[in-house]
């Protein structure tokens, strides 16, 4: 794989954040991508065409997808294969991004690359391919024993609609949809406990803490070029989910005197703040079906900032 490049918005939100260093150290981190493709329950996969965000969810008993590593000359590329059936959401024509993840596990990945059909599969020859860390994921396992590609029907929502408020107010899983300058999706987790998400339906706002993450600034690198967004927020009970559509802007808060250089902080707290994001929402969406049911696996408690630097490196 080549180191990733960071783009102008992703290296201004690093510079902001003195991280400019640690992020240096990460760009050719990839980490057991296919480990965790191969033992993901659930992956999210979106693509961006004319400034709109195609999205689709794949559910269900892990191996969902065939990943794997193949020699190219001097690199090794690492080649994911998806069902076809995803081919009714997202478009063969742009690059898919997407997130491979097993909260159950506190296991995920970021996969992107040019879709390419096969005779029984699609498969991604992966530009982009890194291993995230462990943090902020309720632990959560997919319910049933089939395949699942969602979202099975759409339908829009007023924002002041009680099911939307009440699925922002109880939310604890949910995914940011962002795209890069060149057109690549990207697809991040973001989770914390019920209320870390806050709406106002009245102002179509929403806005949540950036908790402390890797120093990279992906995602809302990503939001300072192209300030377009999808939030994908989870319903565990029936496997449907809310999304809105809007724009937003990443503000950094923590400015550190020392510059970052480790990826991995443990902090006294459970949820140090980074930063915040605040979108203006333009619409909300019903996503029927969208995964399988989840649900919680007790024995298992949230990996956090406070954890042990140990605990939360991807294992």
């Amino acid at each position: 794989m080549q180191p990733f490049r960071y783009h102008v918005g992703q290296r201004d939100v690093q510079a902001q954040a003195n991280s400019i260093a640690c992020a240096d150290k990460l760009s050719t981190w990839v980490g057991p991508v296919t480990q965790y493709a191969n033992e993901a329950d659930l992956i999210i996969m979106a693509a961006s065409r004319d400034n709109t965000l195609a999205v689709a969810a794949l559910s269900g008993p892990a191996p969902l997808v065939s990943a794997r590593e193949q020699a190219s000359g001097n690199e090794t590329v690492i080649l994911v294969q998806l069902p076809t059936a995803m081919l009714s959401v997202l478009p063969l024509d742009a690059p898919w991004g997407g997130i491979v993840i097993n909260p159950a596990t506190a296991r995920r990945s970021r996969i992107a690359g040019q879709p390419r059909q096969g005779d029984d599969a699609v498969e991604i020859a992966c530009d982009i391919a890194f291993t995230n860390c462990r943090k902020y994921m309720t632990p959560t396992q997919s319910v049933g024993d089939a395949v699942h590609v969602g979202a099975v029907a759409s339908t829009p929502c007023a924002l002041d609609d009680p099911w939307v408020v009440d699925t922002i107010n109880a939310g604890e899983t949910a995914f940011l949809v962002t795209t890069t300058p060149t057109g690549f999706a990207d697809v991040s987790h973001r989770g914390g406990p019920p209320g870390f998400l806050r709406f106002d339906a009245a102002k179509r706002s929403i806005h949540w803490t950036e908790y402390l993450g890797d120093g990279m600034f992906v995602s809302t690198g990503n939001l300072q070029q192209n300030s377009r967004f999808a939030l994908l927020v989870l319903e565990f009970a029936t496997g449907d989910a809310l999304r809105l559509d809007g724009e937003a802007r990443f503000s950094n808060v923590r400015r550190d005197r020392h510059e970052r250089v480790d990826a991995l902080l443990q902090a006294t707290e459970p949820f140090p703040v980074q930063g915040r994001l605040d979108a203006v929402v333009f619409g909300a969406q019903h996503l029927t079906g969208f995964t399988l049911p989840r649900e919680r696996v007790e024995r298992r408690s949230r990996i956090t900032s406070a954890d042990t630097t140990a605990v939360q490196h991807p294992q």
